[in-house]
């Protein structure tokens, strides 16, 4: 990250639709957008916890934790201008996101997929829902690849576009 620290997505690593709660489950480090420190290390650990991590004073949470509530988080990238952090978020039953990271922000799942209801009865981590910025409904796509903000010339119309794609059916988009 342009703050020097590595960030690190991971899928909710259950079944699909992820029943046991793992990304709102802040004891698993599992559908999660972790963050540490490479260049230093910590007690027993081959890195360091960055001190100003959300979780980090929160009992019972994974201090490596950025942000929770993501299903499989593929392709991640910052904005070069505002640094904001940038996740394509595979979806499962009917929908594909696109999603802003924000410090602390949990993002749902396996609750809600984007900002639909699916697993009310899944035990909800700390915060409101964040929602994603867009959503691709399974008829349009099928497992989302985040992308880049353009900031080239040959494609005026496009600068400062986030452009990103479906693995599945080719489609790209700018947003």
């Amino acid at each position: 990250g342009p703050d020097g620290y590595l960030y690190i997505g991971a899928g909710d690593a259950g079944p699909q639709e992820d029943p046991e709660g793992h990304g709102q489950d802040l004891s698993l480090l599992t559908g999660k957008i972790l963050r540490i420190d490479v260049d230093s290390r910590q007690a027993d650990l081959a890195y360091a916890i960055p001190p100003d991590n959300p979780f980090v004073h929160t009992e019972g949470a994974r201090p490596e934790i950025w942000a929770f509530g993501f299903r499989n988080p593929f392709k991640m990238s910052f904005e070069s201008r505002s640094g904001d952090l940038w996740v394509g978020d595979v979806g499962w039953e009917l929908w594909e996101l696109v999603t802003r990271v924000r410090k602390g922000g949990n993002y749902g799942w396996s609750i809600r997929e984007g900002s639909h209801p699916i697993q009310p009865n899944v035990e909800k981590g700390p915060g409101d829902f964040m929602d994603p910025l867009v959503e691709h409904p399974h008829s349009e796509a099928a497992s989302i690849t985040g992308g880049f903000h353009y900031r080239g010339s040959r494609i005026p119309e496009w600068r400062g576009a986030y452009i990103y794609g479906d693995w599945q059916t080719g489609k790209i988009w700018a947003l």
